[in-house]
């Protein structure tokens, strides 16, 4: 029983005494309790929805934790009104930086690495084949988060007492080889376990051919994630090009479908924006869809909720008048404060424009994004730009039909929430046509916090513009069409630079973090180090190691660079 509780030495206590689920809470006990139910014991339906459920939390304080203290911000997508958390400001937070780390090791990881060894063990290839991607998926955002990571010391159980971290170069590596071992089981999977998969199976209803492309969506961003680490992967045996040739025939985008788990568990944004009042939109999001002239504004937010004074001039904007988000890192007393009448999350009373404070339709029944199809398009124009794959469509074509899947799917799994069931005619041709750029930032309650426009391009595609500006066209498109998921736009946008975000107004970061590189990485939480203290000053070593800042910063700190995000070159270099 002691190699199936590996894990449990990373999991540490939430921060503020937050309370877990009664599943999750007991889950540790099962591990290391005789006598109760070893947790193999129980219908496989119950080991394996956790991992895929917690890769989107659907639990309130684990979903705050998760990303809606730290990445939401740094993404551009979201940013709380309350200046209470520091995070917000650059001012970094160890207590409020673990969640994504909570998450992995506690609800994810060590749930699949025990059901793969023991689907390995019966020759299930294919149920632990959907547990490899579930498990690569979830390293994959993690690693991406912090660096570093234990990963095959735990795995390999040579330790009781702590965790050696691999590089992350080393864990990007293991994805690769995991989701090749995962496309050989799946392909390969018996009738019999196909019956057990549709059981659980919340990402792809029991598909099998849809776990392929998502294998292949997943091989083709990570290809294109180490797009400044080629010569280093070649190094080691790996092929990011041939990765990427294999995988664009068969992606996400042959059927267009989202990955969205929809089994009305708490979609818990409405709660952390509408109800708690500690969310809101980032000021990068409204400003490019205002500008864009973007028809899918209603189905992400509302207008401004109630009356905004500007404390500087006394200028009034009524309630329900435009769209507006908060800048980042600009400031803010705590909560509740005059961001509270900003845009909102989006609620079935909205189009009679009412507010109550209560949202219980989209927060307990609104599906949880997994994977947007629409990525996978943009994925194939940027491989295609690069020479890395020829997909026999032009990059018009790949960019503008990743838009329009992108709206389309949109409307599918959100319209009916704010009472929306078509575009206005012509509304999405308008759209990809446009040229007008991204709106000027205004602050309505404080104009000394007003920015210029950050990005100059329009949607509309030109062949004749340069690759760089190409790649800014197919990126900010991204970022828009994988809306909420904060933890690839933060990584794409370190990565590639686009979309460009208004710079902090302050920052509390103490020199951790440079004002114009922004946050490059969460910082380990105090309770990693607690648990895990050698393995943690290990990984730190290692994020030294592959660290390419030119401001200075290194350290566990959030201005140090991760591996893939490599200073000493640029998109094309």
């Amino acid at each position: 029983m002691k190699k199936i509780n590996i894990a449990s030495a990373l999991a540490f206590v939430l921060a503020g005494g937050m309370t877990l689920s009664s599943c999750t809470s007991d889950f540790e006990k099962l591990n290391t309790n005789q006598t109760e139910v070893n947790p193999s014991d129980l219908p496989f339906s119950a080991q394996a929805s956790e991992p895929m459920n917690y890769c989107y939390p659907p639990q309130e304080n684990m979903f705050q934790f998760w990303t809606n203290l730290t990445i939401d911000f740094y993404g551009g997508y979201f940013m709380t009104p309350n200046g209470n958390f520091t995070n917000g400001d650059m001012g970094e937070n160890r207590g409020h930086s673990g969640g994504m780390y909570e998450d992995f090791y506690l609800h994810i990881f060590n749930n699949t690495r025990r059901i793969i060894a023991d689907c390995d063990a019966k020759q299930q290839e294919g149920l632990a084949g959907v547990m490899r991607v579930v498990q690569a998926f979830g390293l994959m955002m993690c690693t991406d988060a912090y660096g570093p990571l234990a990963y095959s010391s735990i795995i390999s159980g040579e330790s009781e007492t702590s965790y050696a971290f691999d590089s992350q170069q080393k864990l990007y590596e293991q994805m690769i080889d995991e989701l090749k071992k995962a496309e050989t089981g799946i392909k390969a999977m018996t009738a019999d376990e196909k019956t057990t998969l549709g059981t659980f199976d919340v990402w792809c209803g029991g598909n099998t051919d849809r776990w392929i492309q998502v294998i292949n969506t997943m091989k083709l961003r990570i290809a294109l994630r180490l797009s400044k680490r080629v010569s280093e992967m070649a190094a080691d045996g790996y092929d990011l090009k041939a990765l990427a040739k294999e995988a664009a025939t068969n992606t996400l985008a042959v059927s267009n479908q989202d990955v969205l788990i929809d089994n009305s568990m708490n979609n818990e944004m409405a709660k952390m924006i509408n109800n708690w009042g500690d969310c809101g939109f980032n000021a990068n999001l409204v400003t490019l869809m205002t500008g864009f002239k973007d028809p899918r504004l209603p189905l992400f937010m509302t207008k401004n909720v109630g009356t905004i004074t500007d404390s500087k001039t006394g200028a009034v904007t009524p309630a329900w008048s435009g769209y507006y988000g908060i800048r980042f890192a600009s400031g803010l007393p705590p909560k509740p404060n005059y961001t509270a009448n900003f845009s909102q999350w989006i609620y079935a009373d909205m189009i009679n424009q009412k507010w109550n404070g209560v949202n219980t339709m989209s927060a307990y029944s609104m599906a949880r994004p997994i994977f947007k199809a629409a990525e996978s398009y943009f994925l194939l124009a940027e491989a295609q730009l690069r020479g890395w794959i020829s997909t026999g469509r032009t990059l018009k074509d790949l960019y503008e039909t990743g838009i329009r899947v992108a709206m389309s799917n949109e409307l599918a799994y959100r319209g009916k929430w704010c009472g929306t069931t078509s575009y206005a005619d012509g509304a999405v041709d308008a759209y990809i046509n446009g040229t007008t750029p991204q709106s000027d930032f205004v602050d309505p309650g404080n104009s000394e916090l007003n920015h210029k426009a950050m990005n100059h391009l329009g949607v509309k595609w030109d062949d004749n513009a340069t690759n760089e500006e190409k790649l800014e066209r197919i990126i900010t498109q991204k970022f828009l069409a994988n809306f909420p998921l904060s933890n690839e736009s933060w990584a794409e946008y370190r990565r590639t630079g686009y979309p460009r975000f208004f710079p902090p107004y302050v920052n509390e970061s103490n020199g951790a973090v440079n004002s114009e590189e922004g946050v490059r990485r969460s910082i380990y939480s105090s309770n990693a180090y607690n648990s895990n203290d050698k393995g943690v000053q290990g990984g730190v070593e290692l994020l030294n190691k592959e660290n390419t800042a030119k401001t200075g910063i290194s350290g566990d700190k959030g201005g140090t660079h991760l591996w893939w995000d490599n200073a000493n070159k640029g998109n094309f270099d």
